[in-house]
């Protein structure tokens, strides 16, 4: 059953949980590694994006200062390959709207990380918790009258093949009309491009179809902002706030606040992550030394 939209706290990242290994329940873990590439002669940030399989939206937002489809070559482009994990339940499949990201739990040592294609506003990506529901292998689209009345040369049908955007793999949204699928467009991933699905690479689509059953629960969360540790430092993530659901600047502020840290971040720091929105963890202050309780 799939859960209304009606906290808001979560939505913004404020939710508490236990970090093993953290000094501050509600921190998130930070994962990954900083890494780059180096434009060759002829590639885009398009290219880039896809031979590291990132989305090209955040790949961009990440250089703003690199011209995104004639970098000169030998630029070093940074690539968002570290995060902090979604306040979710670490199970199944966790997916977070505003970072266009994919986490797959059910691997072994997981999670395994993916980049999407979401909803945009006009046709936004629904919220709220599901069980994955039914699998199918080269999918016909049946394209719904609401898009052929935007693009009427449409057909009703369009069989599987490389004219398909649905790919060659869909997986259900609980029991929603919407999917998790392939695409014939690989440009569209880390773009608001579709009309409320998901969209993956076409051989990351495939790999999570194969182990991916049906019943895997399946969260979607809308959080631009996320709070993580590594145990001693603090650090903010900021994504676009895609869907303009994020009215409160100061509920950004909630969790630190609630924790006790306020005093230990850089709030100025914060307010410039959040305008900047790069996507990428910042250290913004240090966890405080723990206190020692009082022997007998």
């Amino acid at each position: 059953m799939m859960r209304p939209i009606v906290a808001l706290g979560l939505a913004l990242g404020l939710a508490a949980g236990t970090l093993a290994g953290a000094r501050a329940p509600g921190l998130r873990p930070v994962l990954g590694r900083n890494d780059s590439a180096l434009i060759e002669r002829g590639e885009t940030l398009l290219d880039i994006a896809y031979q590291r399989r990132l989305g090209y939206g955040a790949v961009a937002r990440l250089n703003p200062e690199i011209d995104p489809w004639i970098p000169v070559p030998g630029t070093v482009v940074r690539l968002p390959t570290r995060f902090i994990l979604p306040h979710a339940d670490e199970e199944g499949l966790v997916v977070n709207i505003p970072e266009m990201r994919l986490f797959d739990f059910t691997v072994k040592g997981g999670p395994e990380v993916f980049s999407l294609a979401i909803g945009d506003q006009a046709d936004p990506s629904i919220l709220g918790e599901f069980r994955v529901g039914k699998k199918r292998k080269d999918p016909t689209w049946h394209v719904p009258e609401s898009i052929r009345a935007e693009k009427p040369e449409l057909p009703a049908e369009v069989p599987p093949g490389p004219d398909n955007p649905l790919g060659s793999r869909w997986i259900t949204i609980g029991r929603t009309s919407y999917g998790i699928h392939g695409t014939n467009v690989r440009w569209s991933i880390g773009r608001e491009a579709t009309h409320g699905c998901l969209r993956l690479y076409e051989d990351e689509i495939r790999r999570l179809y194969d182990r991916v059953r049906e019943g895997t629960r399946l969260e979607i969360v809308y959080q631009p902002t996320k709070w993580g540790s590594d145990g001693q430092r603090i650090y903010f993530e900021a994504h676009p706030d895609l869907y303009r659901l994020q009215s409160d600047r100061l509920a950004v502020l909630e969790l630190p606040r609630a924790l006790g840290l306020l005093g230990a971040i850089d709030v100025d720091l914060v307010w410039r992550t959040l305008d900047e929105a790069r996507g990428i963890p910042v250290v913004v202050g240090t966890l405080p030394p723990p206190t020692s309780s009082p022997t007998s």
